[in-house]
């Protein structure tokens, strides 16, 4: 694993690269290369932009491409390439595939981006947006600051947490909030999957392939699609708990069970197991936005339907927006609106 010395991403092949004075550098694609290749010691210095695209997701990433078929002058600034969609272990329907997983997608996003499309990027964390005049300053957390006359939002959204005892302590340590990439490390063993919904359903689906002896919690009646619903209970090695909440998960220096609780008695029962799976929905990441745009009161992103949003020059898009569907496909199509109403917007301040 190499890492590019001008955006900072993982580099896991040997493609791109060049020697310089007996050191061997690699690259993410021919565009950091060559960037790096023209100044080898000021590739980076640039700082000011027409737009700044935050998040690397599906979002993020069509609106990179259609930015620069634009040929705006841009920036892309994001933690990952891929973002939610890279722990999708099935992704149906998207059209030009009939059934692909979420890393493969992902990874024909990050190909487009990076060979078809290639844009200035950085790998790193957005921690505040100033505004200053009628331009944006962005800070990121290696206090690096980048400014744009416009910006398009697309960070989508994490994990939910518990919040219980345990959680935290044993983190990697059995708790797991990614099924596609944890999956294998459990095969055969007793785990638990903690959410009634459609990720839930399909992640007690994944483990019980595997061997695995699964006991799915839903606090309340499960709420997956009936198909979903209907599929996992033929499965003789998945046992569902409907109405239950999960008070506690229990061991030392790795989960060893969890303890639930019945709703309707609050009697509580121990289940012993070494993997815990936490599928309880997400919240949006807009830690570093919210005293900046209008937010709605589950954290989206309010957005007009241009994906403009109260702030003159800000667009958003994809999952952090309260745009109904969190759906890869419509997220990708989010990233496409919001560029071109960003443009729209650059050449009406022109006028």
């Amino acid at each position: 694993m190499y890492k590019d010395p001008v955006c900072g991403m993982n580099v896991e092949h040997e493609h791109y690269s060049i020697e310089i004075e007996s050191k061997k550098y690699y690259f993410c694609s021919n565009g950091c290369l060559n960037k790096f290749k023209d100044s080898p010691l000021e590739y980076s210095k640039k700082s000011t932009y027409d737009l700044i695209i935050i998040g690397g997701g599906p979002a993020g990433l069509t609106a990179a491409v259609y930015a620069s078929i634009s040929k705006l002058n841009t920036f892309l600034i994001t933690n990952d390439i891929g973002g939610q969609a890279i722990d999708s272990s099935k992704v149906k329907n998207y059209m030009g595939f009939e059934f692909i997983t979420g890393k493969e997608l992902a990874e024909k996003f990050r190909d487009q981006f990076l060979e078809e499309h290639y844009l200035e990027h950085k790998m790193g964390e957005v921690i505040k947006i100033n505004q200053i005049g009628d331009k944006f300053e962005i800070i990121t957390k290696d206090r690096e600051k980048y400014e744009s006359q416009t910006l398009i939002i697309a960070t989508g959204m994490k994990k939910r947490k518990m919040g219980i005892p345990g959680e935290d302590r044993l983190v990697r340590k059995g708790v797991s909030y990614s099924s596609v990439q944890d999956i294998s490390l459990f095969k055969g063993l007793d785990v638990v999957v903690i959410g009634g919904g459609n990720s839930g359903a399909q992640t007690a689906e994944d483990l019980s392939k595997t061997g695995c002896n699964v006991s799915l919690i839903t606090k309340g009646k499960m709420i997956a699609d009936q198909k979903n619903i209907d599929k996992i209970k033929k499965y003789n090695n998945i046992k569902i708990y409907e109405g239950y909440n999960i008070t506690e998960i229990y061991g030392e220096d790795s989960v060893e069970g969890v303890i639930i609780q019945s709703e309707d008695t609050m009697a509580t029962t121990k289940l012993p197991c070494k993997g815990v799976f936490i599928q309880v929905g997400f919240l949006p990441n807009t830690e570093y936005c919210k005293d900046l745009v209008n937010l709605n009161r589950a954290g989206e992103i309010i957005i007009n339907p241009d994906c403009s949003t109260n702030k003159p020059g800000i667009f958003a898009c994809g999952d952090v927006t309260n745009a109904f569907g969190k759906r890869i496909i419509i997220a990708s199509g989010e990233g496409a609106k919001a560029v071109l109403s960003a443009k729209k917007y650059l050449l009406d301040k022109k006028k």
